[in-house]
């Protein structure tokens, strides 16, 4: 039997740092991955799975859809340089396209990406 708990508002043990459910609730990734070369995902939150579309091209399809494709994603990635870029290609509701490339349109090493916003 599932169970429900109903609060408007967050405290620690002391009683104080208060925040409310919707920080919470509306502040929480909605979706994050980690992915390399191979586009196996290292670790992932509401991915389904990663489909590598080109060199350091990754299409990360979520699991349980976004409401609308207004949410803001973001893009990282491990190694640095001159000449590097990492990014989103495009977003939908069901999916995020992200890049990671160096100036010579080789795949560069592992990349991140997170997704804030509203569930389905």
């Amino acid at each position: 039997m599932a169970s429900e708990l109903r609060v408007n508002t967050l405290k620690d043990a002391a009683g104080n740092n208060s925040v409310a459910m919707q920080y919470v609730a509306e502040g929480s990734a909605k979706a994050w991955v980690q992915t390399a070369s191979g586009a196996a995902p290292s670790d992932s939150l509401n991915i389904s799975g990663v489909v590598d579309n080109s060199t350091g091209n990754y299409t990360a399809s979520f699991s349980n859809s976004m409401s609308n494709d207004d949410y803001s994603p973001t893009a990282a990635k491990i190694t640095g340089g001159a000449g590097r870029d990492v990014g989103y290609a495009s977003i939908a509701t069901s999916n995020m396209v992200l890049y990671s490339t160096t100036a010579s349109d080789v795949e560069d090493a592992t990349c991140f990406g997170t997704v804030h916003g509203d569930l389905a």
